[in-house]
């Protein structure tokens, strides 16, 4: 077996054991599974800070896999990195200790890095065959509902907007005045819902998913991977990350493949001839 490919079959049987292990080994299960080329470069010390837990539970978390210790679990990542080009992950942590070189202008231009590095990510990362399938469930429905809470409000604002513009009906749950479950209950089978919602996940965003789900709505899912509590829920889901500077999340990646989904849609309406497929209004 190659390096990456033990590499991809640690964190996979991480992630297949994350719901079962304890509180804090989940914990330190997720660190890892989301920063493989940390845990591969960090000391146990170290990256129990960055996980927020003791260096006990990467040891005990390495043992309930199999490994003697953290040591020999932490070599299959060290092994599968020396073969590799840097990583995403990889190189957002050399862009972001880099750090600011030139105040404001220097926040700029980092930030402006950070940013390619997320689009490129996106490009390089996204399945086609679930970009095609979130598309045509789109296209599909009647009536289009997004839901993003907390700093991925916007994002769901420019795809109710986008949707909208281009001659679909389409409607934002924004939750005012405490009607969250109202605008949900809404929702009629043969619509579609999109959510967007990244760890720290909105239990309003997921409660919206799961009530969909369950009553006949497609569900497509904007989120940052298989552990994220939507994908139990999605009908289907695409993966997206965006860089953080300066503990600020960006949302580049986040906003690239909304305009995607738009025009995916606008696309689909001008090929079939749907009716009001007039095209985006650009303002």
């Amino acid at each position: 077996m190659t390096p990456h490919a033990k590499r991809s079959s640690l964190l996979q049987e991480l992630q297949r054991r994350h719901a079962s292990l304890s509180p804090r080994l989940r914990q330190a299960a997720r660190h890892i599974i989301d920063h493989p080329n940390q845990a591969a470069l960090s000391t146990v010390t170290e990256l129990s800070v960055s996980a927020g837990v003791q260096p006990s539970a990467l040891i005990r978390l390495a043992q309930a896999l199999g490994f003697s210790g953290f040591s020999e679990m932490q070599k299959v990542l060290q092994e599968a990195l020396a073969v590799a080009s840097p990583s995403y992950g990889e190189r957002v942590h050399q862009l972001r200790t880099a750090g600011a070189t030139s105040g404001v202008m220097g926040v700029l231009r980092q930030a402006g890095e950070l940013n390619q590095v997320s689009l490129q990510n996106l490009v390089d990362t996204t399945d086609p065959a679930a970009l095609e399938q979130a598309v045509a469930l789109l296209s599909a429905a009647p009536l289009v509902h997004v839901i993003g809470q907390r700093r991925s409000h916007p994002v769901a604002g420019y795809i109710a907007y986008g949707l909208t513009r281009s001659g679909r009906i389409a409607r934002l749950i924004a939750g005012a005045a405490g009607m969250l479950r109202d605008e949900a209950a809404t929702m009629r089978p043969g619509d579609a819902l999109v959510v967007i919602s990244l760890h720290p996940y909105s239990a309003d965003a997921v409660e919206t998913a799961a009530w969909a789900a369950s009553h006949g709505v497609s569900v497509v899912a904007l989120s940052d991977g298989p552990l994220s509590p939507l994908a139990i829920h999605a009908t289907v889901m695409l993966s997206v990350r965006d860089a953080e500077l300066f503990g600020f999340r960006a949302l580049v990646a986040q906003m690239c493949l909304a305009q995607v989904l738009v025009l995916g849609v606008l696309q689909a309406d001008l090929t079939n001839s749907a009716p009001g497929a007039q095209g985006l209004v650009a303002d």
